[in-house]
């Protein structure tokens, strides 16, 4: 009998037909024709700024006043009120589920949500810490279907997209993040995922962020927290990136416990990386001063520490403002301390002692 002789088409196909039987059959890919699909409106929570159905990213540098924003995002959806001057979308009270692993519940994330105006019995979160809560966790779906919320927060995003994830592996972030991207789209729910800016300072708006690019290609809006240069309290809220709709204005807000907690101050044509620019050539005018007063600093310092006050007179006679003084003083690693139970506060130069610590609310 004569040894059969097969092309390499049916070599080919043997082997496909071979693989198929031992992995089971291919999943077929369900191909649409664009003429089949109906269009479909942008929902909003807030236009253009939260998207419903889709990720928003908020970043910031800490205290910025970020997680204070959220609570109050928070406190508009969780009474159907305006969003600085943003009408909701369906101006109704919705419900609200604000997940954080940085902020006390009863201590900050309430009574913030309190200050701004909430109504708690429309915000919920978790308190267990065991929970394990991780974007591709089922535990995500089970609270949106029992709550059904229109914003659900992650504060921050880090502590939820998994402990195996390294942040700047793209495909090991965009298949965590693809999770909450199909509950947000199934759900019709507003995700805003908070995230912290990088520590170097450099970079644009968007390669500052923690991480994967991949974080900003995921979402569809992204809104950047920050202080304004050459203002002690006002801050903004830019919007870096906009898929679904122009940009919307940048708002400058401040916190104000006495007045709602955030007080809306207007809107400027300011992006982040323009007031990055700013404060860049700020501190570029400012070394000489800055390098002169550490110089003063360290001459009315001679035995390592004085009183603060007698300090500031000190500087105010020498005509250096109060902020190159606190700049001066920071970059020296000035500590502050008080003397004694109900005494004053004592500058003292950090290697004159290991026990004073500096309090950032002191003097």
């Amino acid at each position: 009998m004569g040894i059969e002789q097969y092309t390499p088409e049916q070599l080919l196909a043997a082997a496909e037909r071979k693989l198929a039987s031992q992995t089971g059959q291919a999943e077929k890919i369900n191909l649409v024709c664009m003429d089949d699909i109906d269009e479909e409106d942008i929902r909003w929570l807030f236009q253009p700024y939260v998207p419903r159905g889709k990720i928003t990213l908020c970043a910031a540098y800490p205290g910025s006043g970020k997680t204070y924003i959220l609570c109050y995002m928070a406190a508009c959806v969780s009474n159907g009120k305006s969003f600085f001057n943003i009408c909701p979308f369906d101006d109704k009270p919705e419900k609200v589920i604000y997940l954080t692993s940085e902020d006390g519940l009863g201590d900050t994330i309430k009574a913030r949500l309190r200050i701004c105006g909430a109504d708690m019995k429309n915000v919920y979160s978790v308190i267990d810490k065991n929970a394990e809560l991780s974007f591709d966790s089922p535990k995500i779906e089970e609270i949106i279907k029992k709550v059904k919320p229109g914003l659900l927060i992650f504060d921050p995003f880090q502590s939820y997209i998994g402990e195996d994830v390294e942040l700047n592996a793209a495909n090991k972030t965009r298949a965590k993040l693809n999770n909450i991207v199909d509950l947000a789209e199934k759900y019709g729910v507003a995700i805003v995922l908070i995230c912290h800016f990088n520590k170097n300072q450099k970079g644009d708006a968007i390669t500052r962020i923690i991480g994967s690019t991949d974080i900003v290609g995921a979402s569809r809006s992204y809104l950047a927290i920050g202080k304004v240069p050459d203002s002690d309290n006002t801050k903004f809220m830019s919007h870096e990136k906009s898929s679904l709709d122009k940009r919307g204005k940048t708002i400058l807000f401040e916190i104000n416990p006495d007045e709602g907690g955030i007080k809306h101050l207007g809107e400027s044509d300011l992006t982040m990386d323009d007031y990055s620019r700013q404060a860049n050539e700020n501190r570029r005018r400012a070394a000489p001063a800055v390098d002169a007063a550490k110089e003063f600093l360290k001459d009315q310092m001679p035995e390592g520490k004085r009183l603060a006050k007698e300090i500031k007179t000190l500087a105010e006679a020498n005509k250096i403002s109060e902020r190159t003084l606190d700049r001066a003083r920071k970059e020296l690693g000035i500590l502050s301390q008080k003397e004694g139970f109900g005494g004053q506060w004592l500058w003292i130069l950090p290697n004159q002692s290991t026990s004073a610590k500096e309090d950032a609310h002191c003097c």
